[in-house]
């Protein structure tokens, strides 16, 4: 009885998540109430804050599953044994694109951080976290760089973190032109090859020069 309560419990739970993606598609977050999100979950409003604490804590959990979903490529591509540092980033950057036009999850997630008209302090809350989740891929992205000099597939005297700043900033870049203006960008189609032009640029030396040239 317990084992079932537990599995009832966790199919609330995911019941709320999925709800409020649709619900936030529908009204935006600012004007999403957890009464709303309750209705179309088929639960009480106290379901939900059995669960969550808030509706801040409800999206950051929604981004926990995505950031969950891509840790194992995550990892790899940090880490230090890895042989292929930037294929394994290239792969984690493809699954990426593809979930994104899959997954009507992070499709939602990324409009709320790029929607200026959908502003709330709970939305405010969830931009702080991924502020820090930025920081910390920024941080991770270095680590990546730095192993695929080891590895020599990029120039010994590779500007790491100029390196970074492009990849960050493209990658950013065309997730932001995506969300707000979905008819002009197949991401799917046009993210690999974003991904292939900047480390082609990054084996050739191009950074390198640049960062020598700065005063």
């Amino acid at each position: 009885m317990a084992r079932r309560t537990k599995e009832e419990a966790l199919e609330t739970r995911n019941a709320i998540l999925d709800a409020a993606v649709r619900v936030f598609a529908l009204r935006g977050v600012a004007n999403a109430s957890l009464t709303d999100i309750a209705k179309e979950a088929g639960v009480t409003r106290g379901a939900i804050y059995w669960h969550f604490a808030n509706k801040a804590d409800l999206i950051n959990s929604l981004w926990e599953q995505v950031l969950e979903f891509y840790a194992p490529l995550t990892e790899a591509s940090e880490s230090l044994d890895e042989p292929d540092p930037l294929g394994k980033l290239q792969e984690l950057y493809i699954s990426f694109f593809a979930g994104m036009e899959e997954d009507p999850l992070q499709r939602q997630l990324f409009r709320i951080l790029f929607d200026e008209g959908d502003r709330s302090k709970d939305t405010e809350i969830v931009r702080q976290r991924h502020h820090q989740l930025r920081s910390e891929r920024y941080q991770g992205l270095q680590i990546v760089l730095g192993n695929a000099i080891r590895r020599g597939q990029i120039p010994p005297d590779f500007d790491v973190r100029l390196g970074t700043v492009t990849l960050f900033s493209m990658i950013h870049g065309l997730i932001a032109n995506w969300v707000m203006n979905p008819e002009l960008v197949d991401i799917r189609k046009h993210g690999p090859l974003v991904v292939q032009s900047v480390f082609q640029m990054f084996r050739s030396g191009a950074l390198v020069q640049q960062s020598r040239d700065q005063p």
